[in-house]
């Protein structure tokens, strides 16, 4: 029997081996320095607004939301007339506040958690509803007929969708 043949095929199998061992672990020390974008956060998130007492955001369930990393968008809905959800106007954080010590989400709470309930006075979304209603054209006649409309108010995470609800308007 000739045993020439079986040395030089076991040492080329063994340098593959070690090839493709070498090469699995330069790949998963050069994949752990690439930084990954951080998951947006999950949440439901409940909202009622009425014209007289303003808005009350609150969070259900889901993860906490940065506020520092959150744009908070009201957009009328296709029930205030057609074309009207192209209008959305981003609501000023420092307009959203806690009932405890008046804190905002631009200065003092960091993070709204799940149990967290957050306001926005009358006073405050007028401003946003100022800027709503000379983009779409609403006059002091058609607020008074919005009661029984909707609109939305929608949260993004860099520039990604977290939460999105149908908000009633109430007297």
């Amino acid at each position: 029997m000739n045993d020439e043949a079986v040395s030089p095929v076991i040492g080329v199998l063994l340098m593959l081996t070690l090839t493709l061992i070498i090469a699995a672990i330069v790949n998963n020390y050069a994949g752990g320095l690439v930084d990954t974008e951080p998951k947006a956060p999950s949440a439901t998130i409940q909202v009622k607004y009425s014209q007289g007492g303003g808005m009350e955001i609150r969070h259900v369930s889901g993860d906490p939301i940065p506020t520092s990393s959150v744009k908070v968008i009201v957009r009328p809905s296709e029930t205030m007339g057609r074309g009207a959800s192209q209008y959305g106007s981003e609501l000023d954080k420092q307009y959203i506040t806690n009932d405890i010590r008046n804190l905002s989400w631009s200065s003092g709470i960091t993070s709204f958690k799940v149990g967290d309930v957050s306001y926005v006075t009358a006073t405050n979304i007028s401003a946003v509803q100022g800027d709503i209603d000379k983009k779409f054209k609403f006059d002091d006649n058609s607020k008074q007929n919005n009661r029984g409309n909707t609109f939305y108010l929608e949260l993004y995470y860099k520039n990604i969708m977290i939460s999105r609800n149908e908000v009633l308007i109430e007297e």
